[in-house]
């Protein structure tokens, strides 16, 4: 378990939902003030990126849902002890597009029991717990749609061309481990086109958050 200054944050949602949007404005906001690292799980490491590749490609068959989950967790192992861990010691502020909720819900989707994939996300995550998850909660149908080519099945990748069933089971797994987590998680509810009112809500949270738990003081500021 981590003991560090640092500050975790992850963004969550199902495709289309804007994390990659979303972190990198909410770093922008926080780097004036804090030393912000921004990253993406899967990904980021080298292996991790490779791992991202593979999991992605359209051209690769189908895995068992069981061989899947284990490469997210494979990945994630390296993203911790890589970036994740190193940042927080130093009290930086962490910044992640997607985490181990993330494996709840794609592979919960699948059939894989919670209570096995929660035993992967403790040891692939070294049980590191994030501080604040942002989950940006958007219809499956609307999120396939804003995805490019959706409407033709291109430009997708493996993961985005799965039936509109499958992301709607992904999207109620997130809702129902929001509920389950309501200190963790700040949901925010998706507004198409008021990207600037989402992400203020989302400055107004992280804000009070530090304010609250009094990590000013923590938190390691740029030089």
């Amino acid at each position: 378990m981590r003991n560090s200054p640092g500050l975790f944050i992850t963004f969550e949602g199902g495709e289309g939902s804007g994390k990659g949007t979303h972190t990198n404005l909410l770093e922008e906001y926080l780097r004036s003030k804090y030393v912000v690292v921004v990253a993406r799980d899967p990904g980021t490491t080298k292996i991790g990126e490779e791992i991202r590749k593979s999991l992605q490609d359209l051209e690769k068959p189908e895995l068992n849902p069981i061989t899947e989950l284990l490469l997210y967790e494979a990945a994630r192992a390296e993203y911790t002890t890589q970036l994740v861990l190193p940042a927080l010691q130093q009290g930086k502020i962490f910044i992640s597009d997607r985490f181990y909720d993330s494996t709840t819900a794609y592979q919960g989707a699948l059939g894989i029991p919670n209570h096995l994939i929660k035993i992967f996300n403790e040891i692939a995550s070294f049980e590191i717990i994030p501080d604040l998850t942002f989950l940006i909660d958007i219809d499956a149908k609307l999120g396939l749609k804003k995805l490019k080519g959706h409407e033709f099945g291109e430009n997708l990748d493996k993961i985005e061309s799965r039936k509109l069933e499958y992301h709607e089971r992904v999207n109620q797994i997130y809702r129902d481990t929001a509920k389950q987590h309501p200190r963790r998680f700040r949901v925010i509810p998706y507004k198409n086109g008021e990207i600037d009112e989402m992400q203020e809500e989302m400055k107004i949270e992280v804000d009070n958050f530090i304010s609250e738990k009094g990590l000013e003081a923590f938190l390691l500021k740029p030089s």
